[in-house]
């Protein structure tokens, strides 16, 4: 299929094909060695598209990779531009299965990103959290030590007002099950 970059996963196909989109900004797109789908398609997953913003960073660039409806999120390199995307992907499947939602829910997410197509951004509210996320992501990685894994896990953790239910995994857990969690504490990763 032209334009489709991606293979099935290993949890198996979704229901019926929903193809997301790795919405990327333009900065990002240049250093890509992918040329974006045009037009208008919309993802009918309940999670759906993800966003991909460039983070300039001093040792390597690196990328801040987010949920356009829950805004969790998950920071990866850049290089090697040919496998961006594959590896996008997997960090998104293990993303999804941290959230403490029942395993039927998470598989699906899941397998809905068995396959994405390069896009363009069309969202300005998600780009605004991307940055407010971005800045974060910045600031944590002053730290000569950054692991990337800990950082997505603190941007996932971030207070979101965009959010209905204003934290990330929160909201993850509402788009998956339908069901709003309890206002008060935090809900983090679930546990391996």
């Amino acid at each position: 299929m032209s334009g489709v970059y991606g293979e099935v996963s290993s949890v198996g196909f979704a229901p019926r094909s929903i193809l997301l989109t790795l919405r990327c900004t333009q900065r990002l797109l240049h250093r890509l060695p992918f040329t974006p789908v045009e037009g208008e398609s919309t993802s009918e997953s309940s999670l759906g598209d993800w966003y991909a913003h460039l983070i300039p960073h001093q040792r390597r660039p690196l990328v801040l990779c987010t949920n356009e409806r829950t805004l969790l999120s998950i920071v990866i390199p850049l290089a090697p531009g040919r496998e961006f995307v594959d590896r996008c992907r997997i960090a998104a499947q293990r993303r999804l299965d941290q959230i403490t939602a029942p395993a039927a829910a998470r598989l699906r997410g899941i397998a809905h990103l068995s396959e994405l197509q390069v896009g363009r951004t069309k969202s300005r509210s998600v780009l605004a959290s991307m940055n407010q996320l971005a800045w974060g992501a910045e600031c944590w990685l002053q730290e000569p030590e950054g692991d990337l894994e800990a950082l997505g896990l603190w941007l996932c953790d971030t207070p979101m007002s965009a959010l209905e239910t204003g934290w990330p995994w929160k909201e993850a857990v509402y788009r998956l099950t339908g069901t709003k969690p309890p206002p008060v504490g935090i809900m983090g990763p679930r546990a391996g």
